[in-house]
């Protein structure tokens, strides 16, 4: 038969006996020693309880029935703690109330551990019973009574300094409560002593302390605020806590093994400092679970200091002349103080300091008197690559933009080029931009300062000369000119020859193509060319004896054969052009000359004026004379006619007489003429009239 079953055979033999002490019996519950945290002190040689337990606590499963001699796990159970202050064996035995209760039973040694490690560590179980009551009143545990029920185990040995857990768990469910017995015990483990902090070492940087007890102490006797304690340095100047932590003192957890004091201000002025008890706001100092209280500027512990202050400036810089000097600080320092020395000079006491120099620089940082540090920092300038391009470059309109080449003092560095800001190529020495602008080619490598050379790459257009010229008229010669030309060279040159060099003029004889190639001072060329051609000189005009009209004068010419006329009057100096078909013009009555020149484009006629005519007046008008009308010429302009008679009678009258008279209705005979020209010139004569 198996315990498990063996154990229930007997719960419900004995179920009757149990259920009649029930009422009015103490059931717990839900208590902060049913879980390891919050086990109860064993202060005495003996503990008792009327009450019994239900349920495992707030945390369930805290012992692993897979190794563990209690099968049922945690049942109905409660937890004990004691503290080992000699060395050993430990006995004690439960004896229930009710002898048909049923009581089992584990301990476990969690020196240097804790309780959440009791489910996963099997070596932590130093004792276990889990025998049924079968008959010895139920009385049970590691005491080395072996008798026949099977309730009890050897004797525990054990060291000085060690602390156990028991865990008794109720697999009755009864209320009757039980003693245990540690009277048997060769090891002294009731706790007379008040609680002590281990010793440690202080950082000069710390401005907190943090304090491990040698026991448990009871939360009951703490205050929250921290006033329970003082740190004093060696002068016995002390120090109260701004503020505390414990690591406990919850539902779950009665007691505290660790607590962390926060203070003001590091403790970096005493080599050693003293944690002292102190009646805090509670009216009393710490104690520990059994109830041992610390006497007030009692000693807990003492704490060494130790220098730790570093100072970290990290490696050396090196820069270039035109970079940005660092920030120097020391990112893992946290002092009161710091002194900065560049060369050997103070140079400033802040945290960060910004450095306008090369050199070296120390940083020296401290925190009270005990707590120093510093480090040192050399920043170096780097030598800077020597880099070159061949100069600017102004290229002609036309002509290829040239390959630049990047002259760099090291062989190994790396080169980029940029054209007007933006990268067009690296790691290559030479360059042909496409199109004008900055040119820049920038060269780096290890050890040294980046270093940029620029170029600038410009286009030049020289100026357009402009040839203008007469026509070459036949058997003559003509000028050339050259226009729009600035500093340079001029080059005139006829059929592949250069006919003349720097003259902006120039006389031809022969017709052709004349080309004028102009090079300014940059060395760029442009040029302008002229067709010349041979002109015919077209020939003079004869002009005739100006006539008499109604309009003025009028003066005709025989045809030329000319691309136009040049006419001026009276040697004047308004020249009107005439189509060279035109073979008459008409004036003013006060023109008595006019000039006329017959003109192939340039060309030019020998200029002939008109003729100076005599007065004629007709004196014969018949069919056959020459005159067919009476015809009048030479004379100012307007002419008055009257013409009479023999016997003086009037037969024809005309105040602005125009040559076209023919006498229509006069008989054959003499008649006699009166002629007023302009304004006082009086002519008279005969007419002989002949049918």
């Amino acid at each position: 038969m198996s315990v498990n079953i063996r154990k229930l055979f007997i719960f419900l033999f004995i179920a009757m006996a149990i259920c009649s002490v029930l009422h009015g019996q103490t059931v717990l519950s839900n208590q902060p020693e049913q879980d390891c945290f919050g086990a109860i002190p064993i202060c005495n040689t003996t503990y008792s309880t009327t009450s019994s337990y239900s349920g495992s606590g707030i945390i369930p499963n805290e012992i692993n029935i897979n190794y563990s001699c209690l099968s049922s796990g945690e049942k109905n159970d409660v937890w004990y703690l004691f503290r080992t202050h000699s060395a050993g064996y430990i006995s004690f035995t439960i004896t229930p109330v009710n002898p048909q209760d049923d009581y089992d039973w584990a301990v476990f040694n969690i020196t240097h551990t804790s309780c959440s490690n009791i489910y996963n560590d099997p070596s932590m179980e130093v004792s276990c019973n889990y025998d049924a009551n079968i008959g010895c009143n139920g009385v049970t545990g590691p005491n080395g009574n072996q008798g026949p029920c099977g309730q009890t185990e050897s004797v525990i040995s054990v060291q000085a300094n060690e602390i156990y857990l028991i865990n008794i768990s109720n697999y009755s469910s009864s209320q009757s409560g039980y003693t245990i017995d540690f009277g048997e015990s060769t090891a002294t483990i009731f706790d007379t002593l008040p609680p002590r902090a281990l010793n440690d070492t202080l950082s000069c940087t710390q401005t907190s302390v943090k304090i491990i007890f040698n026991e448990p102490v009871a939360c009951s006797s703490l205050t929250f605020s921290g006033s329970d304690f003082a740190i004093a340095d060696n002068s016995g100047n002390k120090i109260f806590p701004q503020s505390i932590t414990y690591v406990g003192c919850d539902s779950l957890h009665p007691y505290i093994t660790e607590a962390e004091i926060f203070l003001n201000v590091p403790l970096s002025n005493s080599a050693v400092y003293y944690l002292l008890a102190a009646n805090g706001s509670d009216q009393n100092t710490i104690a520990d679970l059994c109830g041992n209280f610390v006497s007030a500027e009692d000693t807990l512990a003492t704490f060494v200091m130790v220098n730790n202050l570093s100072v970290d400036l990290g490696s050396d810089v090196y820069t270039c002349p035109s970079a940005e000097l660092p920030l120097l600080y020391s990112p893992s320092t946290s002092a009161t103080g710091y002194n900065w020395y560049h060369n050997g000079v103070l140079a400033d006491t802040t945290v960060y300091y910004h450095p306008n120099d090369t050199g070296q620089y120390i940083l020296y940082a401290y925190s009270g008197s005990m707590c120093f540090a510093f480090d040192t920092l050399v920043i170096h300038t780097l030598p800077s690559l020597q880099v070159s391009l061949s100069g600017n470059h102004l290229v002609c309109e036309g002509q290829p933009l040239p390959t630049l080449t990047a002259a760099v003092s090291d062989s190994s560095a790396s080169i980029s080029w940029f054209e007007n800001g933006l990268p067009v190529a690296s790691d290559t020495s030479k360059y042909q931009p496409v199109q004008t602008g900055f040119i820049s080619v920038t060269a780096e490598a290890s050890g040294y300062c980046t270093s940029t050379a620029t170029a600038m790459v410009t286009t030049a257009t020289a100026t357009a000369p402009e040839i203008t010229g007469q026509s070459l008229c036949r058997g003559s010669s003509a000028v050339l000119n050259v226009t729009n030309t600035g500093e340079g060279n001029l080059i005139w040159i006829f059929q592949n020859d250069t006919v003349a060099v720097n003259k902006n003029s120039i006389t031809v004889t022969a017709e052709g193509n004349y080309i004028v190639v102009f090079t300014d001072s940059n060395g760029c060329t442009n040029s302008d060319s002229l067709s010349v051609h041979t002109v015919d000189v077209p020939s003079e005009p004869q002009i005739f004896c100006p006539e008499l009209s109604t309009n003025g004068n009028t003066f005709t010419w025989q045809p030329v054969f000319a691309d136009s006329l040049l006419l001026s009057t009276d040697g004047g100096f308004n020249i009107l052009t005439l189509a060279g078909n035109i073979t008459s013009y008409t004036s003013s009555a006060s023109v008595r000359s006019i000039q006329l020149t017959s003109a192939n484009g340039q060309c030019h006629s020998q200029t002939v004026e008109s003729p100076q005519c005599e007065v004629y007046i007709t004196h014969l008008l018949s069919p056959n004379s020459a005159d067919r009308y009476f015809t009048i010429s030479g004379l100012e302009t307007p002419v008055s006619l009257n013409v009479y008679d023999a016997q003086g009678n009037q037969v024809y009258s005309k105040a602005d007489y125009q040559n076209n008279w023919y006498a229509p209705q006069m008989r054959q005979g003499m008649y006699f003429y009166s002629i007023k020209a302009g304004k006082a010139h009086y002519l008279s004569g005969k007419l002989l009239i002949l049918k």
